[in-house]
């Protein structure tokens, strides 16, 4: 097409009153070799198709049936019945809560065969279901994740976790003075709390498993709002034993710490990107705080890198890295009232997930959600859909939600 005809062509659609936009440019694109955006949208692969035979042994069918269920609520697959043509089938003996299960792909070859044997058969049930889940898409699943937060229901705000469903919630710490801002080891046997039994804020380990506790460092002065690096070799915290607050990354096989930033502020709130050589944080200037990143050093000599990470926004605090590392969500003040955003890292547009008091998101191992506390409720957000849903209820005051990573 010349020149002459486009410029026909697009005073005509001026004159009819046509928005030059949408199939219309697509359309023109095509005329004048621009080329056409790509549909990704349009184009996105079913879901396998997976089916659960018959499982023998004594507790054989309930095993099913809760595995079933389990399939189901990931929304990772859809789930044939029996006389379905599926991609995978699962296959499986379960007696007395002990599971064997077994994956066979579509020619009935075994992708894999594995043994649960946790005292309880949900629980077994839950770890077949990650593993499946894993195996067949590369991403983690939600079943044995969990959530710890922050809740006043004992009269002192104490760290409590959940499942990813808000089921099986229990109390884990018991301290005088409280505790608070909880984070998950990535295996979830181990977590790192504030604890204000000295008087000051500082750090402490919990491992879930054995019932020990102990401290971060064995340096003095305070610490607080740890995060676990994504090898859990490591804690990103703000330290003030060297004066004014800085963020330090202490090393838990031998209990010492390196600053990594050099700020006048007051940071707060590291978040680890999944690669483990870069931090997030929030920092207060004088002017509300913003948001920057640092390269972690970790041989002798390096030094450190600081960036600011803008957002738009003069208000951002409690940034955390998706676990693919291409976002980072963040609590923001839209109207004067909290609200949690995501922006894609290192540069995008903002887009606000929940308004009107929304803070301290958290992201689902798999990315396809985002947990957070409104009003003093723990909320689930699916960002596929928009869906959210409230997961614990009867708990008082809910605050501080972190993931398992």
């Amino acid at each position: 097409m010349n020149a002459r005809a486009l410029l026909l062509l697009l005073s005509f659609t001026a004159s009819q009153g046509v928005q030059a936009e949408g199939g219309f440019m697509d359309r023109l694109r095509g005329l004048v070799g621009l080329g056409h955006k790509a549909k990704t949208e349009d184009t996105k692969k079913a879901p396998p198709r997976i089916r659960v035979a018959p499982f023998t042994g004594g507790t054989g069918s309930s095993a099913q049936q809760t595995l079933l269920k389990e399939l189901r609520d990931s929304r990772e697959f859809f789930v044939a019945d029996a006389y379905e043509k599926a991609d995978f089938t699962v296959e499986g003996t379960s007696v007395g809560g002990r599971v064997d299960g077994r994956l066979k792909d579509a020619k009935g070859k075994d992708v894999f065969r594995r043994s649960y044997a946790a005292p309880g058969l949900d629980e077994n049930l839950k770890a077949l279901t990650d593993d499946i889940i894993y195996t067949i898409t590369g991403r983690p699943g939600l079943a044995t994740s969990r959530i710890v937060f922050v809740s006043d229901h004992s009269g002192k705000r104490q760290v409590y976790v959940c499942d990813a469903e808000g089921g099986e919630v229990h109390q884990v710490t018991h301290d005088k003075f409280g505790a608070v801002s909880p984070t998950l080891a990535p295996d979830s046997s181990m977590i790192a709390f504030t604890s204000y039994r000295s008087g000051f804020p500082i750090i402490r380990l919990l491992d879930l498993n054995l019932g020990w506790e102990r401290g971060v460092t064995d340096t003095p002065g305070s610490s607080f709002g740890a995060a676990f690096s994504p090898d859990g070799t490591h804690i990103a915290a703000v330290m003030s034993f060297i004066g004014n607050p800085e963020i330090f990354v202490s090393d838990l096989s031998t209990n010492t710490a390196a600053c990594v930033s050099d700020s006048i502020g007051a940071p707060s709130s590291p978040s680890w990107h999944p690669d483990g050589k870069h931090l997030v944080f929030s920092s207060d200037d004088g002017d509300g705080p913003r948001l920057y990143t640092v390269e972690v050093p970790f041989k002798e000599g390096e030094s450190s890198r600081l960036y600011r990470w803008r957002t738009g926004y003069q208000f951002c605090t409690d940034p955390e890295w998706s676990p693919d590392g291409s976002h980072i969500a963040f609590t923001t003040r839209i109207g004067g009232e909290w609200a949690v955003a995501i922006k894609p890292y290192p540069n995008g547009r903002v887009h606000v997930v929940q308004k009107g008091g929304a803070q301290h998101p958290s992201w689902s191992p798999n990315g396809h959600f985002i947990t957070y506390a409104q009003h003093g409720q723990l909320y689930v957000h699916d960002l596929r859909s928009g869906n959210r849903r409230a997961i614990v209820n009867g708990y008082s005051r809910i605050t501080e939600p972190r993931w398992m990573r």
